[in-house]
């Protein structure tokens, strides 16, 4: 209930068809166990009309949402007894009585100065609300009357965590977040009262006045009254600078203790290093750029305090990609699809399912293609400093200067790595200060070797994810600084532009953003805490970005193509004497498989020619549909005799993967103004280090 109404059962949705079947669930769920009557749900769902229609189209929503209910195995749910009917719900199973259960718990806790254990609960409720209660029933009085009174709770639970948070010393912490809550409800004189205190505690005793004297205005200027006896008395204490009101010391001994560094091995054998933070129901993992390093990190104060904020959201998952930080190193060059291992892997290792995707600079394609390809493991994605490719290409406005940025990277880890010099990029700001320069010197000595940043700075040349855009469907952020000197306004913007209702932020300062220096760190938290509360979690998706092998026999049947496709991690559609149709996650997995089956034809005396293509597909049931489909078919009939042709798209996702091509042209595949370029497979030797 605390959002868009959904029902699980055995971890599948509900299938609920209709409005007013799902207006007649919401009513008998507001009153969970309790007999709602016939008259009361006739009254509020179809008011004014005739009895005897009414009462039929009563029964029509109660028959369908007793079969959607059997087919759950839950036909005991809904129970007849006069005068009406009774929803039965167990305890724990209802979110907004989990919400007052945990809501309670939290506010015992508090008055019992047990202020950690109380944050811990209320953190918990407010993790339960994916959005506004009960939206969609606004046109029914109960449920909106519930929605009203949730919604107080909700605020009233976020009053008492504030408190909790700063009996605990993380004013730091709370900053932001009551920023917008004074923003959104500028009348709570209670957040009001915390926002000053945690700007006093933190140092910023001018901040702390400026917000009474907002307030005062607010106030003065809509209802002709002054704030009341507590705030006035608070702002007297700061002016006064009060001892009393320091409170505890902001980041406790255990607050400001580094997280455990852990490792998890790979399918492909590489050991990864990653760190979890924080608490809650959301998951965030943070896929990191070119550099960084778990345990350094954390020496850093304005470092620590983004990341920490960052876990107040929810559990924060860091990680070191392959060849960098505490992570083993790759053998040599490695494609997205191959990296993108390290977020499967860490993610289990870690217990986490679903989760928020932060991609910041590099890592953001591989975010991208990880979010387009595994929908249901993403429940939102954060794309920052980020590009979809970094240099010009047609139909691609963006890139200008990229050339020269690469250049001086790559001139910098050639001759003068660990000297700090890539401050100029990735923090221009701090740039006149030699302190600032050592320590990021030492950061590049110890996040990545010169070789292997080399041979990244090589691989994200050629990267260019605009294919997959179109292909994600789960809600976006995309955060851009306008100083960034790396990935210019331009990147974000396009991004932005090309991803379905994405949202866009827009700010001053550097590509880093970690450093509290590089740009408004407290309104960018403020952002980032505002999109997740906004987003509600995605359902089950039913088109997904699929890699897809058609092959074209012209000799009869292959006999192993099934054992082929399943040692390649595919998914065999269809097997016939005239060829097979798999999909694959990855089109690196896709063109081995389809190597293997074309060398196996040829042993058998049979030649076959094989299509790639990577697009978005419909799922329908066992099958796939869609125009990837056919624009598959379509390039494995242009295929000549024992080749692998495919198309863009795919040679662009398999950068670094070691896979040659030879161009085969352009080619009308969906529509006579739709011209793709395709490639043949040559050869799978390693790129150079």
């Amino acid at each position: 209930m605390l959002g868009p109404l959904e029902v699980t059962a055995g971890g599948q949705p509900l299938g609920l068809a209709g409005a007013r079947t799902r207006a007649v669930l919401a009513l008998l769920l507001v009153h969970a166990n309790q007999v709602v009557s016939s008259d009361r749900l006739i009254e509020e769902l179809w008011p004014g009309q005739l009895a005897d229609k009414a009462t039929d189209s009563l029964q029509v929503r109660l028959s369908e949402l007793r079969k959607a209910l059997r087919s759950a195995g839950e036909a005991d749910r809904l129970v007849t007894r006069p005068p009406g009917y009774l929803l039965r719900v167990a305890p724990g199973e209802l979110d907004a009585l989990r919400f007052e259960q945990l809501a309670t718990e939290g506010g015992v806790a508090l008055a019992a100065d047990d202020a950690a254990t109380a944050a811990q609960c209320l953190d918990q409720a407010l993790g339960l609300w994916r959005g506004s209660a009960l939206a969609g029933f606004d046109t029914v009085p109960s449920a909106r009357a519930e929605a009203g009174r949730l919604e107080e709770q909700r605020l009233a639970t976020l009053e008492s965590r504030a408190e909790a948070l700063l009996a605990c010393g993380r004013h730091r912490d709370l900053i932001a977040e009551l920023e917008t809550l004074t923003a959104a409800h500028p009348l709570r004189e209670r957040f009001w009262y915390q926002r000053m205190l945690a700007l006093y505690r933190a140092g910023r005793q001018a901040d702390a006045l400026r917000a009474y004297r907002e307030l005062r205005d607010i106030l003065v200027g809509e209802l002709a009254i002054e704030p009341g006896p507590e705030l006035r008395e608070l702002h007297a204490r700061i002016l006064r600078q009060d001892p009393a009101l320091e409170g505890p010391a902001a980041h406790q001994a255990d607050h400001d203790a580094a997280p455990q560094t852990r490792y998890v091995q790979t399918s492909d054998g590489i050991h990864i290093a990653f760190q979890v933070i924080g608490e809650g129901e959301r998951d965030m993992v943070l896929v990191p750029g070119l550099m960084s390093h778990l345990e350094l990190i954390w020496e850093d104060h304005e470092t620590a305090d983004f990341y920490r904020r960052l876990a107040g959201l929810g559990r924060l998952i860091l990680f070191d990609k392959r060849d960098t930080g505490m992570s083993d190193r790759a053998s040599g060059a490695m494609s997205l699809e191959e990296r993108m291992e390290d977020v499967r892997a860490v993610m289990q290792a870690a217990g986490s399912s679903r989760a928020v995707l932060f991609g910041y600079s590099e890592g953001a394609p591989m975010s991208i293609l990880f979010a387009a390809t595994y929908p249901e493991r993403v429940t939102a994605l954060i794309l920052a400093s980020a590009s979809a490719r970094w240099f010009p290409a047609h139909g691609y406005p963006c890139g200008q200067g990229a050339e020269e940025m690469y250049d001086a990277l790559r001139d910098i880890a050639a001759h003068r790595w660990g000297q700090g010099e890539s401050i100029e990029w990735y923090l221009p700001s701090r740039a006149h200060s030699a302190r600032a320069r050592q320590l990021l010197g030492r950061f590049e000595r110890m996040a990545v070797n010169p070789s292997a940043f080399l041979r990244l700075t090589q691989m994200i040349h050629d990267i260019d994810v605009r294919a997959v855009l179109p292909a994600i469907h789960v809600p976006t952020l995309v955060i851009q600084r306008l100083n960034d000197r790396i990935t210019p306004p331009c990147h974000g913007r396009y991004l932005a532009s090309h991803i379905a209702g994405a949202r866009y932020f827009e700010q001053a300062g550097d590509h880093s953003l970690r450093f509290a220096a590089s740009g408004d760190n407290d309104a960018l938290y403020a952002e980032i805490a505002d999109f997740l509360a906004t987003t509600s979690q995605p359902g089950d998706p039913d088109r997904v970005l699929a890699t897809i092998l058609h092959t074209k026999n012209t000799d009869g049947p292959t006999t192993a193509s099934r054992d082929l496709v399943r040692g390649h991690r595919g998914r065999l559609i269809r097997n016939r004497a005239d060829g097979l149709l798999a999909t694959f996650d990855a089109p690196g997995q896709a063109i081995r498989c389809a190597a293997a089956v074309l060398a196996h034809g040829a042993a058998a005396g049979i030649q076959v020619r094989a299509g790639i293509h990577t697009g978005e597909v419909d799922l329908v049931g066992e099958d796939i549909e869609g125009a990837s489909v056919q624009i598959t078919d379509r390039v494995a009939a242009l295929a000549r005799p024992a080749e692998i042709l495919v198309s863009r798209t795919v040679k662009d996702l398999v950068t670094g993967a070691g896979i040659t091509f030879a161009e085969r042209g352009s080619h009308v595949l969906n529509g006579p103004s739709d011209e793709w370029p395709l490639f043949a497979v040559t050869g799978f030797g390693a790129v150079a280090p």
